[in-house]
């Protein structure tokens, strides 16, 4: 047997509190009496009560009350199966802040683009936790893994080029870190890699292999062009031509089993895009039932609402004998 709310049982002090009021009254009632009259004279005057049933239908109570304590206690015993649904994603956005994603093959750019969207999908998540790992040259957790939906609007804003830590763009490092930011929770586990695919030091696929070897389903989203564009740096004026690398972004991918996903100049896709990367993974929540004990207090309910019937019955009257 198992007691859900010990504490309640606290409450059956009060019964020798209740018997000792019971008693406590009596005598009194006896004191009180002697002030107007002779003692003989309370067997008259009490002729027809009797302190059998009256003590009866008293006992009945308390008993009542002891039981309805113990209900409200919520023993249980024996087992019931129930559902239990492992629902609830953890999904870590990377994002490239590299100064390739200024380029502006898409409107207003790639990375201004890719954060607006990703705000709007951000609403539209239930009990997911999302978390924020931007990168260029070396990767930076910025938002850790939470179901704070401001926190990670705010994050999302402040990204830039500008806060990058490091120049270059080094994919792997974001890989690798998300490795470290997953925890040991139930939910699954989603990288989506939002870049253009330049990779500097080209060890990408091996941290992939490494994430996904750790239960993370991995999908990347090729931002830019084929084309590509030209992009300048703002403090060298040095210019350099930027375009997307569809084959790198789709290897990672599929060491990932997941899948690349190319944005269009026109971007109007990459809200669907998530929605069916949100989608696909809810497919794999999966349910499995968990033995829970069974609520039995309403026995004791019924239990004590027997007490105090039959105690409505029970007259403080003498019975009349032939």
């Amino acid at each position: 047997m198992n007691i859900h709310n010990p504490d309640i049982l606290w409450l059956l002090l009060l019964i020798p509190v209740f018997i000792w009021l019971v008693v406590h009254h009596g005598k009194r009632f006896a004191r009180k009496f002697k002030r107007f009259a002779a003692e003989d004279f309370q067997e008259i005057f009490l002729g027809a009560h009797s302190p059998f049933y009256a003590g009866l239908k008293l006992i009945l109570l308390i008993i009542a009350f002891g039981i309805l304590v113990f209900a409200l206690a919520r023993p249980q015993w024996d087992f019931r199966p129930r559902e239990l649904e492992t629902g609830g994603m953890d999904i870590i956005f990377a994002i490239d802040v590299s100064r390739s994603m200024e380029a502006t093959d898409i409107s207003p750019n790639r990375l201004l683009r890719s954060i607006l969207q990703i705000s709007a999908f951000v609403d539209k998540l239930g009990t997911d936790r999302v978390g924020i790992i931007s990168f260029a040259g070396a990767a930076v957790l910025e938002c850790p893994l939470t179901d704070d939906r401001e926190a990670i609007k705010m994050v999302l804003s402040g990204l830039s080029p500008d806060s990058a830590i490091k120049e270059g763009t080094n994919i792997g490092s974001a890989l690798d870190l998300a490795l470290q930011s997953f925890d040991a929770g139930t939910g699954n586990k989603v990288f989506i890699l939002i870049s253009d695919g330049e990779d500097i030091p080209g060890n990408a696929l091996n941290k992939a292999r490494d994430l996904h070897a750790s239960g993370v389903r991995i999908y990347t989203m090729g931002v830019g062009s084929a084309e590509g564009s030209v992009i300048r740096n703002p403090i060298t004026g040095a210019e350099h031509f930027s375009r997307l690398d569809e084959v790198m972004l789709s290897r990672i991918a599929k060491t990932g089993s997941g899948q690349f996903y190319h944005v269009t100049p026109s971007a109007n896709e990459i809200s669907l895009i998530l929605s069916n990367i949100y989608q696909s993974e809810q497919k794999q929540i999966s349910n499995r039932s968990i033995p829970v004990y069974k609520e039995q207090y309403h026995l004791f309910i019924l239990i004590a609402l027997v007490f105090i019937v039959l105690e409505s019955f029970i007259s403080q009257r003498k019975r009349n004998r032939q």
